[in-house]
């Protein structure tokens, strides 16, 4: 009798041990301390008002590629969790140029560094420099709203281009750099021209743009340029598929098309205006200028103005027959 209850209180003994066992193995994680931190915080501008368009990447000490990037949400809050215990500081992206947090500090050398602790949020709120703004209203040449026209201001120092696409009524609005120099450009058609009213980007007025600033930048486009033309074979038959090359003598820009079935071209309301030389090549290779002549120093140069379409007609030359022996 004494052995039989030996051996129960030796078996519940085990089973209870056992039960411990699996209890503690499938418990045992949920309550593993997390050993990773974060960092939170909210990205205001000078003015107080929140950045809603700014985005975060935060850099574990000596490291230059980010640990991770994040946009901040409607509210300019922001949180970056699972960050290993450790050194940190947090670049602020604000469309066109950064801040090292906390805010205005353009160095990195003099960022704040912020320490992460396992399980603790650090608060690495930031108070940025205030945008600047570019806005204005673009017509065409015929003084109508000139709609859905890129339109991009660039940074005279840096060369960063900030973009955007005018409205139906010909308005744009573009955020940039505070303390800043920009220059304004927009495409009427498939011409780029720049304010005031210049095709020439050495001639484009510099707008130097402060923080919290609304500079207004309006224009009216000036009428582009054209080289339209006939091109027909040494027997005076339209020549089809020759390739024309339309060259500004000034910039060495190019501008292609390729003649139809009855030897036209054109490139009407397609080029700044200025001084041009034109090139045809023909399907086996052979080329010449306008009019009729072998190289481009012997060219023609025609000059064509703002709203100008010039008529450039040429014939090609006879392809000396092979010799026989």
């Amino acid at each position: 009798m004494q052995n039989s209850r030996m051996t129960r209180r030796i078996v519940l003994a085990t089973a209870l041990a056992g039960m411990t066992a699996a209890t503690t193995a499938v418990a045992g994680p949920a309550f593993a301390a997390d050993p990773a931190g974060s960092l939170s915080g909210v990205v205001r501008d000078g003015r107080g008002a929140v950045v809603a368009d700014a985005t975060v990447s935060v850099f574990l000490d000596g490291r230059i590629d980010p640990s991770q990037e994040r946009s901040v949400d409607a509210d300019g809050r922001f949180r970056l969790t699972g960050l290993e215990p450790g050194a940190y500081r947090l670049q602020i992206g604000l469309g066109g140029w950064s801040e090292w947090a906390p805010g205005r500090i353009s160095d990195v050398s003099q960022a704040k560094v912020y320490q992460v602790r396992a399980n603790r949020d650090t608060n690495a709120t930031s108070t940025v420099t205030t945008a600047g703004t570019i806005a204005g209203r673009l017509l065409g040449p015929d003084g109508a709203p000139l709609a859905n026209a890129p339109v991009t201001a660039t940074n005279v120092d840096t060369a960063n281009p900030r973009a955007t696409v005018t409205a139906a009524d010909g308005t744009y609005r573009i955020k940039v750099k505070p303390n800043a120099t920009f220059t304004v450009d927009y495409t009427v058609g498939v011409v780029n021209q720049y304010v005031p009213h210049t095709f020439d980007p050495a001639e484009a007025t510099r707008f130097f743009v402060r923080p919290g600033q609304t500079l207004r930048v309006n224009d009216r486009a000036v009428a582009a340029a054209g080289i339209t033309g006939r091109v027909t074979d040494a027997a005076g038959a339209p020549a089809a598929g020759v390739y024309v090359t339309v060259i500004n003598v000034d910039t060495t820009v190019g501008h292609y098309r390729t003649t139809d079935e009855n030897g036209a071209y054109d490139l009407t309301g397609t080029l700044a205006p200025g001084r041009y030389k034109v090139q045809f090549t023909t399907a086996d290779g052979a080329t010449q200028y306008a009019p009729q002549q072998p190289d481009f120093a012997s060219a023609a140069t025609y000059t064509v103005t703002s709203g100008q379409t010039a008529v450039v007609d040429d014939q090609l030359l006879a392809t000396p027959a092979p010799a026989t022996n």
